[in-house]
């Protein structure tokens, strides 16, 4: 029950209990009042009834003595006039039995009345000559107690309501500041670190919104503060230090993101000709400075005419340049460009053979092997060609048609020639949970007509360019519900979505009502998508998030690196999981830079409610490391 509800209950059982207290004492002194004022009444009609009967009381023939005492009776106020002589024979005698129709039966049995009643005895000269006796009729007594009753307790019920309405507009007022501070709550808890301004006008609240202010702010600077830390320490780790280039990881993530989005374009693999040769005749610094001045003269390059290229440093002299335009006229005049650079750097060194281009064409039914494969072949040739020259392959010699790609997809789904495997088992990290294991991943798995694996990502990539995406991963979910069925295990189970499902309406739809029977199944499913994917739509993501919780299901962030989303800026309480990018955490027993960037994800996690996973542990001392920093559980990998 809400505070105005329960401020309101008890302001009004006060008011009643007073009022109630108040209207008796006042309903019981007017009867009091009549009864006495009855009392008055008869004793007065009986002395003045008793003068005006003795000159007459001593002839009980005289016509007079009734005459006068209807007379008297006729007002209607009386119950009973008795006139007796002085041997008690009745002379006369009027009794009124009536009652009002008026008051209620109820009304007259809950406040008895006594009945005012006198007598006066008449002298007849020096002798007495009878009585009079007078009973006052209560009725009427009670019919003015019923109307001032009435009267009273109307108007009392019109203060009370107008009291109450005054009251629940006082209370609201009073309390509308709190109802400000929920909010302010529930958006830090989101992530929005708002303040309440302007402040309330009462003292206590005051305090207590001027206090949610100062933590408002506070946690938003530690926050900010965990996040700065985080980006820095991903840029190291993402950044090589002699070149200023992304690095090895920073390629492999990228290319998965471009197999994702089904782009295409060309990737040139680059190298310094006899590095290692160089590297005899001169010293270290002579070195770097000279992979340096290699790898500025292309980024310089890229720069002065940007096409949305990136350029990475593997290792040593070998870089690879990833270009998102798929003409191949561009692709030639880009390494047209880049190997008159070098033609020009080797001017500067005396060295003639400075590096060659090998570059192939990519789209979403490549893989990163395959590329590099056919890249290299290219490179190759180059060399065949000439000094700083270079060689174009159109597609990775293993890479399927179109058409393949789209039998097999349509084989996966309509047929349900796929398999689930359960993989990625994350058990707890905290001593106090003795390695339990919380989740594992539903692993779909499909082959070609000669039980070859396929890529899973290129599967997915073309079942969403052909719209089947969306019935394979119902059709996934409905067998995981069904091994949850079966098996009730207490770990739950993440399956992976693509983002064509997470758009579909239809697909939000038949979901719900497929969790909608099977609620205890719900509970234990864990949506699982790429932080890459989710960045691509991100209202997208969150408008799904939100849908997975009303459902009772949980998500999970996967491959997270805060380049792609920031964790600030996300809702936290729809989050069930965000797990860590393996070469994030890769080694990590060892690298400084690492454990402060897991370090402050965590941080960020224990501020927003999120429970922080580990993926592919491979050492004892990484998932010790892990352990001591503080996530919640983690996977493992057999060396």
């Amino acid at each position: 029950m809400s505070l105005s509800k329960q401020l309101m209950l008890l302001i009004s059982a006060i008011f009643f209990a007073i009022f109630a207290v108040t209207f008796y004492l006042s309903i019981n002194n007017i009867k009091n009042y009549l009864e006495i004022e009855s009392e008055v009444h008869a004793q007065d009609t009986a002395t003045s009834l008793g003068l005006s009967l003795s000159p007459y009381i001593l002839d009980k023939e005289d016509t007079i003595l009734e005459t006068m005492v209807n007379t008297i009776f006729d007002r209607g106020y009386f119950r009973e006039i008795l006139l007796t002589d002085i041997d008690g024979e009745v002379l006369v005698r009027k009794t009124n039995p009536d009652t009002f129709a008026e008051v209620p039966d109820w009304f007259v049995h809950s406040l008895p009345m006594k009945t005012g009643s006198a007598f006066s005895d008449i002298d007849a000269g020096w002798m007495i000559g009878g009585r009079v006796e007078v009973s006052i009729h209560p009725g009427f007594g009670y019919l003015r107690l019923w109307e001032q009753f009435k009267s009273t307790l109307s108007y009392s019920l019109m203060l009370f309501l107008l009291s109450l309405a005054t009251l629940a507009l006082v209370i609201r007022t009073l309390l509308a500041p709190l109802n400000r501070i929920r909010l302010l709550a529930e958006r830090i808890g989101e992530g929005k670190y708002e303040k309440i301004e302007p402040l309330p006008w009462t003292s206590e609240i005051r305090s207590v919104a001027h206090s949610m202010n100062l933590m408002s702010g506070k946690i938003e600077r530690v926050v900010s503060a965990l996040n700065d830390r985080l980006v820095d320490a991903s840029d190291r780790l993402h950044t090589d230090p002699l070149t200023g280039l992304a690095t090895k990881v920073s390629f492999e993530t990228h290319m998965k993101e471009t197999f994702i989005a089904n782009r295409e374009g060309f990737l040139f693999v680059i190298r310094i000709d006899d590095l290692a040769g160089f590297a005899s005749r001169n010293s270290a610094s002579q070195v770097d400075g000279y992979i340096r001045s290699f790898s500025n003269k292309i980024a310089t390059l890229l720069t002065a005419d940007p096409k949305g290229e990136v350029l990475f440093r593997i290792f040593g002299g070998e870089f690879v340049l990833v270009s998102k335009n798929p003409d191949l006229a561009a692709a030639e005049q880009l390494c047209k460009r880049i190997c008159a650079a070098f033609t020009e750097l080797g001017a500067s060194y005396e060295i003639k053979e400075v590096g060659h281009i090998g570059g192939v064409r990519y789209d979403a039914r490549s893989t990163i092997n395959s590329l590099l494969a056919a890249a290299n072949e290219a490179f190759e040739k180059s060399r065949l060609i000439g000094e700083n020259q270079f060689a174009i392959s159109e597609s990775a010699a293993e890479a399927r048609s179109l058409e393949e790609w789209n039998s097999l997809v349509m084989q996966a789904v309509k047929a349900e020639n796929f398999n689930l495997s359960y993989a990625n088992l994350s058990y707890a990290l905290a001593a106090d949970r003795n390695d339990e294991l919380v989740l594992e991943e539903a692993i779909a798995e499909v082959f070609d007509n000669h039980n070859n694996p396929v890529p899973i990502g290129t599967f997915i990539s073309i079942a969403e360019s052909t719209h089947q995406a969306a019935e394979f991963d119902l059709k996934v979910i409905k067998r995981v519900i069904q091994r949850l069925r079966i098996e009730q295990p207490k770990q739950r189970i993440a399956v992976n979505l693509s983002m064509y499902s997470v758009r579909s309406n239809n697909f939000r739809q038949t979901l719900f009502t497929l969790l909608s029977e099977h609620k205890e199944q719900a509970s234990k499913l864990v949506f699982s998508l790429s932080a890459y994917a989710a960045a691509q739509d991100i209202d997208a993501f969150l408008s799904f998030v939100d849908f997975a919780r009303r459902i009772g299901a949980g998500v999970m962030l996967k491959r997270y690196e805060s380049r792609h989303l920031d964790i600030d800026k996300l809702s936290a309480k729809p989050f069930a999981y965000i797990r860590i990018a393996r070469h994030d955490t890769e080694d990590i027993a060892s690298s400084a830079d690492k454990q402060q960037m897991v370090r402050a994800i965590q941080e960020l996690g224990n501020l927003l409610n999120i429970e922080i996973l580990a993926e592919d542990v491979i050492s004892d001392e990484d998932l010790e490391c892990l352990r001591q920093i503080g996530l919640a559980a983690a996977s493992r990998r057999e060396q």
